[in-house]
């Protein structure tokens, strides 16, 4: 998944598209990585399918705020405790 998530990110550079990298910083799924598009389509796994939603939620969020640049946030996960996640929003 990996070259395909670099691909991605690749395409998406070039079509001057606005994404998220989201990346698990701690853990069992440390490194883990989840790309979210501002129009909310996500690609890749952080290892929980709650945690990917509410990662591509906040990063929407940040989206709509305008935010930039890269921040870290602690989101709960059922039975693995608070992870922290790295957000790095890149501009298209």
């Amino acid at each position: 998944m990996s070259d395909e998530l670099e691909r991605q990110m690749a395409a998406s550079r070039e079509r001057g598209e606005r994404f998220a990298l989201a990346t698990v910083l701690e853990g069992a799924a440390r490194g883990a990585r989840l790309l979210v598009w501002s129009a909310g389509h996500t690609y890749g796994d952080l290892g929980w399918p709650r945690l990917n939603q509410r990662v591509a939620l906040y990063a929407e969020q940040l989206f709509d705020r305008g935010a930039a640049g890269t921040t870290h946030k602690r989101f709960e996960v059922p039975g693995a405790g608070k992870l922290e996640v790295r957000i790095e929003l890149v501009a298209g």
